[in-house]
C-alpha cells in the first residue's frame, strides 16, 4: 500500500493504491484525517455555527431526529444548533403548527422529527408486531384476541383526530381492558396500536396520544427496507464515516444484507481506520472548532463513532454504567467535560467540569453558550467552572 498526495481543492484526496503483482490498480481509497471528519460532522449538525431560526425544521431533519425522552433535552439540543430558539418556539412547532412531531421512533425511544420526515422514521419497524408474540402476551397477561381487540378500540377512540390521555382512552374503551390501559403508566397496553400513534400536547403532567394518520394529513407508512435504506443514507450524510456495525448500533436494528449493499458507499481510510462514507461525499479543510454545552441524550454524542475518538479516555463519564449520554461539554467537536444545570427561579446555575484546562478563548465561548442555555428557558445564567 503506498500513498500519494493529489493536487486539487480537496486535500483529503491522499490516495492509497492497492496493486496486484502485475501492477494493476485493484482499489483506490481516499485518506482522511480525524480533524476533517469532526469538522464535517459539526458543520452538518449546525454545531460549528448555529443556523438561523427559519431553518429549524431543516436542522431538526439533519440530526436524524432530536432525542426527546427528556423534553428539556430536546429543547436544549435545538437551541444548541439554531440561533435564538427557545422552548416556546419548540412547543409551538409541536402543538400549534404541527411542523414537528413527537413519537417513539429510533430505538423505540421518543424523538422529534419534522412532520414531512415522520413517516420515514416511523416506518423503520413497519410490520414488527412484537405485541403478537407469545412472550409479550405472556408478560402482559393478554391473549392475542384481547390484544387485537385493544388495538381496534384504541384506534377507534382516536379516529376523530383528537388527542387523549391514557385515562381518557381507557374510559372510552371501558371494561377490564380499558381499566388496564388507564392504569398502565408505562404504556405497554398501547403497543398494539403503537405504529399509528404519536404524541399530542401534554395536559399538565399527563401525556396525550393521537393517531398519526389523523394528526398528520397525508401520513403514509413506507416499506421497511425503503425506510431503513434512507435512514442509513441520512445518518451517513450527517455522522459518517461509519462502519455497518456502528450504523446498526445507532439504529438498534440488524440491517438486511441487500439493504446495506444497495447503499452507494465508498471506503475511506481515516488515519489507519478503515470505514465508509456515501460515495463522493466531500470533506473540507476547515479545522473543527467551537464550544457547546450538550444536554442529556444529545444525538451528536449518541450518533458519532467510534466513541473512543469522540470521548478520548472518558467514555465512562458520559455513558455511566451503560446509561446516558450524560450532559457533555463539547470542545472542537470532541467531548471534553461534563456539566449539570440547576434552575433556581429566574436563575440557571451551570456547573461545568472540563476534563482538561480550557484556554481563555474557550472559557469565553463557554460563557456565551451558558447564556444560550439560560436564554432557552428565559433565565439568567450563573456559570461555575471547576
Amino acid at each position: 500500500m503506498r500513498r500519494e498526495r493529489i493536487a486539487g481543492q480537496q486535500r483529503e484526496a491522499l490516495v492509497g493504491r492497492a496493486e496486484n503483482v502485475d501492477g494493476r490498480i485493484l482499489a483506490v481509497v481516499r485518506a482522511l484525517t480525524w480533524d476533517q471528519v469532526v469538522a464535517r460532522r459539526l458543520e452538518r449538525s449546525s454545531l460549528d455555527v448555529r443556523a438561523p431560526r427559519e431553518r429549524l425544521l431543516e436542522v431538526a431533519g439533519a440530526t436524524c431526529g432530536v432525542h426527546a425522552q427528556l423534553g428539556t433535552g430536546a429543547e436544549l439540543a435545538l437551541s444548541a444548533r439554531i440561533e435564538g430558539v427557545t422552548r416556546n418556539d419548540v412547543r409551538e412547532a409541536l402543538w400549534e403548527t404541527r411542523e414537528l412531531v413527537k413519537a417513539n421512533t429510533l430505538r423505540t425511544t421518543l424523538h422529534l422529527h419534522p412532520a414531512d420526515d415522520f413517516a420515514l422514521w416511523r416506518s423503520l419497524r413497519t410490520g414488527d408486531d412484537r405485541w403478537r408474540t407469545g412472550a409479550w402476551l405472556d408478560r402482559q397477561e393478554l391473549t392475542l384476541a384481547e390484544a387485537e381487540r385493544l388495538r381496534e378500540r384504541v384506534l377507534a377512540v382516536l379516529d376523530d383526530g383528537e388527542p387523549r390521555t391514557r385515562a381518557e382512552i381507557g374510559a372510552a374503551i371501558g371494561g377490564p381492558l380499558g381499566a388496564r390501559l388507564a392504569a398502565d403508566s408505562w404504556g405497554h397496553c398501547l403497543a398494539p396500536a403503537g405504529e399509528l400513534l404519536c404524541q399530542g400536547p401534554p395536559r399538565g403532567r399527563n401525556v396525550t396520544f393521537a393517531r398519526c394518520d389523523r394528526w398528520l394529513p397525508g401520513f403514509r407508512a413506507l416499506a421497511q427496507d425503503e425506510a431503513r435504506r434512507e435512514a442509513c443514507r441520512r445518518y451517513l450524510a450527517t455522522y459518517g464515516p461509519a462502519r455497518r456495525a456502528e450504523v446498526e448500533h445507532w439504529l438498534a436494528l440488524k440491517l438486511a444484507d441487500d439493504v446495506w449493499r444497495s447503499l452507494d458507499l465508498e471506503e475511506v481510510d481515516v488515519e489507519g481506520h478503515s470505514t465508509f462514507v456515501l460515495a463522493g461525499d466531500t470533506f473540507s479543510e476547515r479545522s473543527p472548532g467551537g464550544v457547546r454545552l450538550l444536554s442529556h441524550y444529545d444525538v451528536y454524542v449518541i450518533a458519532c463513532h467510534p466513541r473512543d475518538r469522540l470521548i478520548p479516555g472518558q467514555i465512562e463519564r458520559i455513558f455511566l454504567r451503560g446509561a446516558g449520554p450524560h450532559p457533555s461539554l463539547l470542545v472542537d467537536g470532541l467531548v471534553a467535560g461534563v456539566w449539570r444545570r440547576t434552575q433556581r427561579g429566574r436563575r440557571v446555575e451551570l456547573l461545568v467540569e472540563p476534563f482538561r484546562r480550557l484556554t481563555t478563548a474557550q472559557r469565553a465561548e463557554l460563557a456565551d453558550d451558558a447564556a444560550r442555555v439560560a436564554a432557552t428557558f428565559g433565565a439568567e445564567p450563573v456559570l461555575e467552572i471547576v
